[in-house]
């Protein structure tokens, strides 16, 4: 009898710490950046206006802030292959500059994780837009447009950081699980972006790589409702 009340009390703690291994998994308080990319194919005769207009259109119908660039196209001679993006640590770019200081300082603050930025060398339009909430996620989302003779590219690289854990994160997992999760509605702002260019331009668009793949059950229920 007494080896039996042994065992039970050597159980017991095990089990107590199991159950709190499992909630603190859930209270952690957790930070992550995920880079993504993706390349679109856009087979129109629309100019150059007309879609970067609907590019700028869809990026503004799921972000807070977008900022535009039109390159001055010394040229008119159209290229046979459209141009690529290239990504360029923000850090080492600005180096000497306080800008690049307070990068090397939030770098370190997100476990020593390059902050990249993409660079659109021979590109037609630019932009950058920004999705945040604060306290919860940060999306800097950058396209670059490039005309080609068979219509245009679209590269899209995204820098996607967002805080999950503790007890904000309980609120914020069940607002997720009604409406999306900000990893959908990453998804959401890329894919209504290209729609809106489908649309205005008539255009074929067709996605020619890029990660993570973007599929159905990746986006948020509610885009289905705006599809049309």
């Amino acid at each position: 009898m007494k080896r039996t009340r042994l065992v039970i009390a050597g159980i017991a703690p095990a089990l107590a710490l199991t159950a709190c291994g499992g909630v603190n998994q859930y209270l952690a308080d957790r930070s992550e950046t995920t880079e993504l990319y993706h390349i679109f194919d856009i087979k129109t005769t629309a100019d150059i206006d007309t879609v970067a207009t609907a590019a700028a259109d869809g990026l503004a119908q799921n972000t807070n802030r977008i900022q535009q660039n039109r390159p001055l196209m010394m040229s008119t001679a159209i290229p046979a292959q459209p141009g690529r993006f290239q990504l360029i640590d923000a850090a080492s770019a600005l180096a000497g500059t306080g800008m690049g200081a307070f990068l090397q300082a939030a770098s370190s603050q997100a476990g020593n994780t390059t902050l990249r930025i993409a660079k659109c060398d021979g590109a037609v339009w630019t932009s950058k837009a920004t999705r945040a909430i604060p306290g919860y996620n940060n999306l800097n989302l950058y396209s670059c447009l490039y005309a080609y003779k068979g219509g245009y590219h679209l590269d899209v690289y995204g820098v996607f950081q967002k805080n999950s854990g503790g007890l904000a994160g309980l609120e914020q997992g069940l607002a997720g699980s009604l409406v999306g999760t900000p990893d959908q509605w990453v998804n959401k702002t890329i894919m209504d972006t290209v729609r809106n260019i489908a649309s205005v331009s008539h255009a074929q668009v067709v996605q020619i790589e890029g990660q993570p793949k973007i599929a159905g059950d990746q986006l948020p229920w509610v885009d289905k409702l705006s599809v049309h």
